[in-house]
């Protein structure tokens, strides 16, 4: 059954001036792994280094983030997001269900 939600004087959250904006920063990502019980995922930030899963800003662009596990010079699993946070959290997520599915 779908009950419909009444919009009328609904208040949507928002990011107000001076707080905050939610989301994961790339130097904040081993803490969060740490803290989701991943602290020994090979992860690296800002740089392309081997046997790690790689978190940048992409090369020569002003916006723009990839993530990819970089192995023997190549890049596996290479994926582009728009922002940092989104880039994160995909790691973070790959990461964490790696962990619980046992596989890493």
């Amino acid at each position: 059954m779908i009950v419909p939600v009444p919009t009328r004087g609904v208040r949507w959250n928002r990011t107000a001036p001076g707080c905050v904006e939610p989301g994961v920063r790339a130097g904040e990502l081993a803490g969060w792994l740490l803290a989701a019980g991943v602290g020994g995922a090979a992860v690296s930030v800002d740089a392309e280094v081997e046997r790690t899963w790689c978190v940048r800003p992409v090369p020569g662009e002003d916006e723009g983030w990839e993530v990819f596990w970089c192995e023997r010079g190549g890049r596996f699993e290479w994926t582009r997001f728009d922002d940092e946070s989104a880039a994160c959290f995909s790691l973070f997520g790959r990461l964490v269900w790696a962990r619980l599915a046992g596989s890493g």
